[in-house]
Parts: C-alpha cells; structure tokens; sequence
C-alpha cells in the first residue's frame, strides 16, 4: 500500500469500528440481549447522532451543527467535544487531503442507525442492501485515498463490499445470536424456526433436533454461496481496478478463507474450529492476491 494511503486507509477503518461498536458495547454492558427500554435506544441514537454531528464539524457545517443543537440541547455537550476525539481529528486532515465523498460517510452512520433496532432481517435482500452500505461505502471511501474516483472501479467495491458484509454477519452469527439476534434472514431461515434452540445450541446446552440442524446448515449454506458470489465477481472484475489501488481490496481475502473453511465444516457455523483461522495460509494468500 502506498505510504500516502496508509494513514488515510487506517484512519477510516477506526472511525468505521467506532460506530460499528456502538451496538456491541451497549450489548457488553447490557451483559447482552437486544435492547428492550425507549432509553436505551435513544442512548444509542445520541451516540450516532454524536457521530453524524462530527461529520458535520469535518465539512465545516457549524451552523447547521448550531441549529440542530438549539432544537435538541442535549446535542450541545456533544458537538463541543467532538474535537476532543483523536478520529475526528484525524478524519479532517484526510478529509483536508484527499476530498473524500461526505455521502459515504453519511451512508456508513444511517447504515449503524437502521440497524440498531433489528434483531433479524427479513429477507437476504434487506441484508444484502445493510452489506453495500455499511461495507461497500468504506471500500468506495478506501478508494478515494488511492486518488481513485472511478465507476467501473466502484462497480468492483461493490460486489465486494457486499460479500465481506454476508460473511462478516455469518462469521458472528454464534456471538451475535447470544445477544438476542439472528444475522442470517428470515426468508432464508425460515420464519418459524425455533431461534431459542440456535441460542441454546451456541451455549452448549444442546443440540439442535435433527430436522432443524438441517434447516439451519442449508440457510447458512445460501448465504455463504450468495456471499461468494459477489466476491468471486469482485474478484473477475480486479482489472476494473488500477493495479496500485487494488490493496484497498484486501479484505476480500479473509472473507474467501472464511467461506472455504466454513464449506470444509459442512457449513455447520457452530463449529469450534471456525473460531482457528488458518493465519498462515492467510498470510500467503494475502501476499499473492490483489497485487
């Protein structure tokens, strides 16, 4: 990756796992579960409102800023200290260097905010939708800091981002579904399958019934084909891509190890070896793919 990349490249992968935390540290201090009070949704709203505001701060929106806080005084507080955030710092010298596209960064906050509330799409479409916005928009971001602004380019991240967003949502499917959610859709699921056997499964406390193991594994191998399709089509189309921005698509290499692994353990996502992954053999595909 190029050194004038690599601060820019990093810099919005921290601002993306701040907001993609949000969610998960509200579960850790809830000691999981979804959330099930109107105060605790709206204290997680405020925390990506937090968010929205900084990016408005980056752009050099104050009076904007300034009006939203005068409806709501309880943003006040917050906008003041944004720059008190080392990312949000860092995040406007990039933004300062590379005019990164505000839209996506927008589009990576809405996609946290849609999210917050649900426990299980209803259709792999929906999913497939939460994918390209929440993965697909950094990778579009990602991009912009290798000077690329390209649609044949995009079309690529595209089908990238939203394969990396399927398997990232069945790599945490046994954490995630001790928190009360399901990442795999109902449609694809089946609206009458019995979830609290899945959580009972994850805790060791027993099986799923035969009938059900088998439901699950055939739900959980429709997501992982779906989702490498779109990587596999990523991965054809790499020549849309110039050559020097092409390790802005490295995560398109775990996602692929991951869905082999999981196709080698019958795609049953319970599995303890899943949670080993094969670093060394990662290690070589990494050095020897996207370059």
């Amino acid at each position: 990756m190029p050194t004038k990349a690599q601060k820019a490249y990093f810099v919005l992968r921290a601002f993306n796992a701040e907001i993609a935390s949000v969610k998960e540290i509200h579960y850790a201090r809830q000691q999981g579960g979804p959330s099930s009070s109107p105060s605790q949704s709206i204290a997680l709203q405020l925390r990506l409102q937090w968010w929205n505001n900084a990016i408005r701060q980056v752009y050099g929106d104050v009076d904007d800023v300034d009006k939203r806080n005068r409806r709501d005084p309880a943003l006040v507080n917050l906008s003041i200290s944004c720059w008190d955030s080392p990312i949000v710092r860092a995040l406007y010298h990039v933004n300062q260097e590379h005019n990164l596209t505000r839209r996506f960064l927008e589009r990576l906050v809405e996609a946290r905010e849609e999210d917050l509330d649900l426990d299980q799409y209803e259709t792999l479409e929906d999913a497939k939708r939460y994918a390209e916005q929440s993965v697909s928009s950094l990778l579009y971001l990602s991009l912009e800091t290798f000077g690329v602004r390209d649609d044949a380019a995009d079309e690529v991240v595209t089908f990238a981002g939203t394969g990396i967003g399927l398997t990232t949502a069945l790599r945490g499917t046994p954490a995630r579904l001790t928190n009360g959610e399901c990442p795999i859709p109902a449609d694809v699921l089946g609206p009458e399958f019995p979830r609290s056997q899945l959580i009972n499964a994850v805790y060791g406390e027993h099986d799923l019934d035969e009938e059900h193991a088998k439901q699950f594994q055939e739900a959980v191998q429709t997501m992982a084909m779906t989702a490498a399709s779109y990587l596999m089509e990523a991965r054809e189309r790499q020549s849309q891509v110039p050559k020097a921005a092409r390790s802005a698509l490295l995560p398109v290499i775990p996602s692929l190890q991951y869905l082999s692994q999981l196709e080698k353990a019958k795609y049953n996502i319970l599995d303890p070896a899943l949670s080993e992954p094969d670093r060394f053999g990662l290690l070589f595909a990494l050095g020897r793919t996207w370059t």
